[in-house]
């Protein structure tokens, strides 16, 4: 799924309180304070690690370069098994990634992006990586984008809502049709997954960034286990 983030602007409410904050703050002598919507960066993952580097050509779909191309659901019975794990209360990756959330919106809607920079000395493949992460319940809009140039993301994906108004999301990032480059962060390059969605003050900025975990694929075998045992659905592209 080729998803695009819809984003919309604070309201003037809000605008007017940052603006008036801000004045205050230099009339007392001090610095005005961070982006109340933008948490700081967490590090997270392995300076050095090994990534397999799939074989192939764009379309070849019967080569590892497609094999998170084409997808199909993953149905399970009963409770998902994410509502029983332990959650994930600080930042974790297996492969070296800072990572900050900013928000963009207002009380009736708003934008959520996890934005990750590749702080590692090797060019990271995000096809077939995996994301599990809390946020606010409903997300009707979820994409990827990046730095440089990539093309045709598409989702495996599963919301699961914890019943207090915050969600599991649990979304695989599948590529197709575009050669390897354009499935690639650089050092020190970045990518964005987004969420639209009604905020809900039920969990925080904070609690949104660390509570996630990303997986890379490391062995070209997609990480087919995780999106089974999570029981995703294929998002058409």
């Amino acid at each position: 799924m080729d998803a695009k983030s819809t984003k919309r602007g604070f309201g003037a409410s809000l605008a007017t309180v940052l603006l008036l904050a801000g004045i205050a703050a230099l009339a007392n002598g001090t610095s005005a304070q961070a982006d109340a919507n933008t948490t700081s960066a967490v590090s997270s993952g392995p300076t050095a690690f090994t990534q397999a580097v799939p074989a192939g050509q764009p379309s070849e779909y019967n080569k590892p370069l497609e094999r998170c191309a084409n997808g199909v659901n993953h149905p399970i019975s009963g409770a998902n098994p994410v509502l029983s794990e332990p959650a994930t209360t600080r930042f974790t990756s297996n492969v070296a990634l800072s990572q900050y959330v900013t928000f963009s919106g207002n009380q009736w809607y708003g934008n959520y992006q996890f934005v990750f920079t590749n702080t590692s000395s090797q060019t990271l493949s995000t096809d077939c990586a995996v994301l599990v992460f809390q946020a606010p319940s409903g997300s009707d809009n979820h994409g990827y984008t990046a730095t440089q140039q990539y093309g045709h993301p598409q989702q495996d994906y599963l919301e699961v809502p914890r019943g207090n108004g915050v969600s599991f999301y649990i979304a695989r990032i599948d590529f197709h049709d575009v050669p390897l480059n354009e499935r690639q962060v650089g050092p020190g390059q970045s990518f964005t997954y987004s969420l639209g969605v009604l905020p809900n003050s039920a969990i925080t900025l904070d609690q949104i960034r660390d509570s996630l975990k990303f997986t890379a694929d490391l062995d070209l075998a997609a990480n087919d286990s995780l999106i089974k045992h999570y029981g995703t659905n294929r998002l058409t592209n």
